[in-house]
């Protein structure tokens, strides 16, 4: 199978990853992303276990590709050599205007040519609406658009039931408002060890951050092979969350002072502070 170039219509980096959630597959083959969003704002939109996540940034990290049109052709000339997959790159809009049409067209003219005689896929996001009617024409004339059915967001209202008989209840689409029009935080059915799996987790992840949790001690885990650790770490979290979720309660039921209500929310969102915090509000209790 040799490769290609295409390209998918979308307006935003939601829309192109919930396209790309549709050419995903469980093969061998590699699956990358490269993105404007970082992999800590696409854990919400994409199951980062399936594919490998670069940011597309000045900023010099772990993970990030810096937006020249020299680097990104080298990083994917260099992936192309060997192996196969699929590369999704989003971002030609912002591409264009740091380095013009012309550039950025010649570099896909040259990609067209070497992926050819590759065993991977490239896939462009591209809103037509960015371009003007000349340099779309010269853009699909090089890279030709894949065509779609009607996309639904099935990664937020969908219940999961997988193989092992786990079903995620979706108590995170309508969550009650607080006063001050954050989401109220809710108990969530706690998740048993036997059918755990990266899966799972990803989806009760997406769950806690609709709730305004900060999961990110959680979110390294995706990457982890060792399923007892990812479990046990996961434990910790339910367990903070639950102790965050009585916090939340009795703040909004018997603290007045604003400004103490804001600081206590923040640090309860932030899953910090929350021994302080019983002893401070449940000492009676302790």
């Amino acid at each position: 199978m040799t490769g290609q170039i295409c390209s998918i219509q979308a307006t935003s980096t939601e829309s192109f990853v919930e396209k790309i959630d549709l050419l995903l597959d469980e093969e061998s083959t590699e699956q990358i992303l490269i993105s404007r969003y970082p992999q800590t704002r696409l854990v919400d939109l994409i199951d980062i276990s399936q594919i490998q996540c670069y940011w597309l940034t000045t900023l010099q990290k772990t993970g990030t590709i810096d937006p020249s049109l020299e680097k990104i052709n080298h990083f994917i000339d260099s992936t192309i050599q060997s192996g196969s997959g699929k590369i999704f790159i989003e971002g030609i809009e912002w591409l264009v205007s740091l380095h013009s049409f012309d550039a950025v067209y010649s570099m896909l003219r040259a990609l067209s040519d070497r992926v050819v005689s590759s065993k991977w896929t490239l896939y462009f996001s591209i809103s037509e609406g960015s371009l003007e009617q000349r340099e779309l024409s010269h853009f699909y004339r090089e890279v030709p658009l894949v065509q779609f059915p009607d996309v639904q967001n099935s990664l937020v209202d969908e219940v999961v039931k997988p193989d092992n008989g786990i079903s995620i209840p979706t108590e995170d689409v309508e969550l009650d408002l607080n006063e001050d029009g954050t989401p109220k935080l809710v108990f969530l059915t706690r998740l048993p060890r036997q059918g755990f799996t990266k899966q799972i987790l990803q989806r009760r992840i997406l769950q806690w951050r609709r709730m305004g949790l900060d999961t990110s001690d959680i979110e390294s885990m995706l990457y982890q092979e060792d399923v007892e650790k990812m479990y046990a770490s996961y434990r910790t979290i339910e367990d903070n969350v639950r102790r965050a979720t009585e916090l939340e309660r009795y703040i909004y039921q018997n603290i007045e002072d604003s400004q103490e209500r804001t600081i206590s929310m923040f640090r309860i969102r932030q899953l910090t502070g929350l021994d302080e915090l019983e002893l401070k509000y449940f000492h009676n209790d302790l």
